[in-house]
């Protein structure tokens, strides 16, 4: 289940992660107090286009980020050519078949990449081991054919 957040709840949440009450982000952006307040109120809509830049700027997110757009809080432009994803990787994100939200919580989980290395690991030993298995085949087929 992908549960996006509200324009108030993300705004709440940088200001809580940053652990600044209204009158210190009030004194740090020039935003009014009752202002981001109001933002914060689950039932407030408008929020001024030069408020939103201001946050945005402030806690260091693009505007998208605040306005819902997107989930990314400091990759909001990330070229996909930089990712080194394949078309393939690219059409199976999109297409909805994998929770995209608990992929990225693994990829990002500290001990992933070790996962990845001991998967590596494991899949090269079945790879070599086959390929033993195979040049073993071929020898005693070799041996039969020349030897009648």
């Amino acid at each position: 289940m992908n549960v996006t957040l509200t324009i108030q709840e993300r705004l709440k949440d940088l200001r809580v992660e940053n652990g600044l009450t209204l009158e210190q982000l009030e004194q740090r952006t020039g935003i009014s107090k009752s202002a981001l307040g109001n933002y914060e109120t689950e039932d407030y809509k408008d929020i001024s286009h030069t408020s939103i830049v201001t946050l945005a700027k402030f806690y260091g997110v693009s505007t998208d980020y605040l306005l819902g757009m997107t989930e990314n809080k400091n990759h909001p432009n990330a070229d996909l050519a930089e990712l080194h994803l394949s078309d393939e990787m690219i059409g199976l994100l999109r297409s909805g078949k994998i929770n995209t939200r608990l992929l990225c919580e693994m990829a990002a989980h500290r001990d992933f990449v070790k996962l990845l290395a001991d998967i590596e690991i494991y899949v090269d030993g079945i790879a070599s081991m086959q390929i033993q298995n195979l040049n073993t085949l071929v020898d005693m087929a070799r041996v039969e054919i020349v030897g009648r």
